[in-house]
């Protein structure tokens, strides 16, 4: 079984007022040598944690998908992704199809930093444009604008990059129909790989949460919301793309690789400060979840250092399997699951949760035949309440 590498870059520029995950302003000028300085160091010792280990063969195996995620990746050298890929490819080997995505801000990326990154060995690029409404992006607290977005597509595309994706928000305050559909066109126009959509979220401890506390903010209507998501779901069907899962579409062959493995709870090892990995137990055969605290000074003096959360049982992993692969638009198979967790589905779940899920199957949000269930573009739109029924 191959398995996914996960690198968390904590740098940005600014911190955009929307997000929680870990990151810190790029401030120090040696900050980006000591921190990949301890990247290398851990990926080493990771790997000669589990050689010790006859048992754990996956690890064995080369990892088929790496991730630079963040913060932003991009603010990084290509020489510093180069000696992260090499201790990756001198700790697990290298597979010959690997996918390696680095996200990157579309203001901190000209033509000749995307040839080096295309040198060093990444062959996706996911753009964080979030939208082509410049005072949208004021908004969201970007520090870039339309027209870089459009040059970086651009220089992405001269530089080699036959594998781009782009991330797209919606539901922001102010933002119109109207300016959701021209954004989206716009990004039909580029004609990129992947395309990933997400609607605003305020989560906690984020500026955004605080400003709706304050009354200084509102959120969407739910409905209008839905509608944005449905709208998009229709247009980017329509042009070709597959929605192969709840908030990501892609054009045939190329869904994303390593955002996979966490839908279908497979394992993935993440370094970084703020960095999470889900490995399978060699003696148990469940999952063992572990991570890094988001504090990058305590990192780069101990890289190893690792937070082990209470290991998955028979259950967990059942229960975590089925709320991932029903994000999927191929849902889960009963054959797969049978084999996997050794027990039929709904046997496990029981006739109250099959009877409960029967009503959304009666009113169109999910669909079950003999060989599968998922849900559907309705079922999509409301997907927490359904998932919690699993939970």
């Amino acid at each position: 079984m191959s398995f996914g590498v996960y690198i968390h870059v904590p740098f940005c520029r600014s911190k955009c007022p929307y997000c929680d995950f870990y990151s810190v302003l790029l401030r120090d000028p040696e900050a980006k040598e000591k921190y990949t300085d301890a990247v290398v160091s851990e990926i080493r010792s990771f790997g000669r944690f589990f050689e010790e280990d006859a048992d754990r063969a996956f690890i064995k195996q080369e990892p088929d998908s790496i991730y630079f995620g963040g913060g932003t990746p991009s603010l990084l050298e290509p020489i510093r992704i180069r000696e992260i890929l090499k201790a990756c490819d001198d700790t697990f080997g290298r597979a010959e199809d690997r996918e390696v995505t680095l996200e990157a801000n579309p203001g901190t990326v000209d033509r000749d930093t995307l040839k080096g990154f295309r040198a060093m060995g990444v062959n996706r690029l996911s753009l964080g444009a979030q939208s082509f409404d410049d005072s949208l992006l004021r908004k969201l607290g970007r520090t870039h604008k339309t027209e870089e977005t459009l040059r970086a597509f651009e220089d992405a595309r001269a530089a080699g990059f036959k594998n781009i994706s782009i991330d797209m928000i919606f539901g922001i305050e102010g933002q119109t129909m109207e300016t959701w559909e021209d954004s989206l066109k716009k990004v039909l126009e580029l004609s990129p790989e992947h395309i990933s959509l997400y609607s605003l979220e305020f989560m906690e401890g984020t500026v955004f949460t605080r400003m709706l506390a304050e009354g200084r903010m509102k959120e969407t209507d739910p409905e209008e919301d839905r509608r944005m998501y449905e709208k998009a779901a229709e247009l980017l069907t329509a042009a070709g793309y597959v929605h192969y899962e709840i908030s990501n579409f892609a054009k045939p062959g190329y869904e994303s690789r390593h955002n996979l493995k966490y839908w279908d709870l497979d394992d993935y090892a993440g370094f970084g400060p703020g960095a999470h990995s889900y490995m399978t137990d060699a003696d148990s055969g469940y999952g063992q979840r572990f991570f890094h605290a988001g504090d990058l000074e305590k990192y780069i003096k101990e890289p190893t250092d690792v937070t082990f959360m209470e290991p998955n049982g028979y259950a967990d992993d059942m229960v975590e399997y089925t709320i991932t692969a029903l994000r999927l638009s191929r849902g889960i198979s009963k054959a797969e699951f049978a084999e996997r967790f050794e027990q039929e589905f709904w046997s496990f779940f029981g006739d109250l949760t099959k009877l409960q899920f029967r009503s959304f199957i009666d009113t169109g949000y999910a669909v079950e035949d003999e060989d599968n269930i998922r849900l559907t573009l309705k079922g999509f739109n409301v997907s927490n309440q359904i998932l919690s029924l699993f939970v």
